[in-house]
């Protein structure tokens, strides 16, 4: 099903159903300090970035974390997004296993796109018939989107600057 395109560095991305995301490698791909510094707010950093762009890079999106890095209150963790999906590895498990078996278990993979910069991740996911992209592609393709909302949101504000409750309410003729 072709549901439009998506223009990044120079070329296309087909726009997928399901994109699946090694949560970590992304935010190593950000920025390496982020991992240093307040982990839950990185995490949660990412999900709002990605959050206003979740119908236009899928129609479903999950990040995968490696559980090792949660804190001790993660069993009473409230929902962290209410538009993305965030999946924690179990901890005898990373979250590497836990994309090849999403997407291995997937009715149609090919509706798949991983993002992880994981070169033997990519060639796994690959092999069940899921496209992939390295994260910091990924990361041109985020930048890019944003910048082409951000200017249509200012051209339509631009063209309705002048625009005031009478506008939508016409007067009305009294006689």
């Amino acid at each position: 099903m072709d549901t439009g395109d998506l223009n990044f560095a120079g070329g296309k991305i087909y726009m997928k159903e399901w994109l699946i995301i090694d949560g970590y490698n992304l935010l190593h791909q950000i920025s390496a300090g982020a991992m240093k510094g307040d982990i839950t707010r990185s995490r949660k950093d990412l999900l709002l970035r990605l959050e206003p762009l979740a119908d236009i890079l899928a129609r479903r999106i999950t990040v995968v974390f490696d559980g090792q890095f949660e804190d001790e209150e993660a069993p009473a963790r409230q929902k962290e997004s209410e538009i993305i999906e965030v999946i924690y590895a179990p901890p005898a498990s990373t979250a590497d296993s836990v994309i090849e078996r999403l997407v291995w278990q997937a009715e149609r993979p090919e509706n798949i796109l991983v993002v992880t910069s994981d070169r033997l991740e990519r060639d796994t996911v690959s092999a069940s018939g899921a496209d992939t992209v390295a994260s910091s592609i990924f990361i041109s393709m985020i930048k890019e989107q944003t910048g082409y909302l951000t200017a249509r949101i200012d051209k339509i504000n631009k063209r309705h600057e002048n625009i005031t409750l009478g506008d939508f309410f016409p007067k009305q003729k009294t006689d």
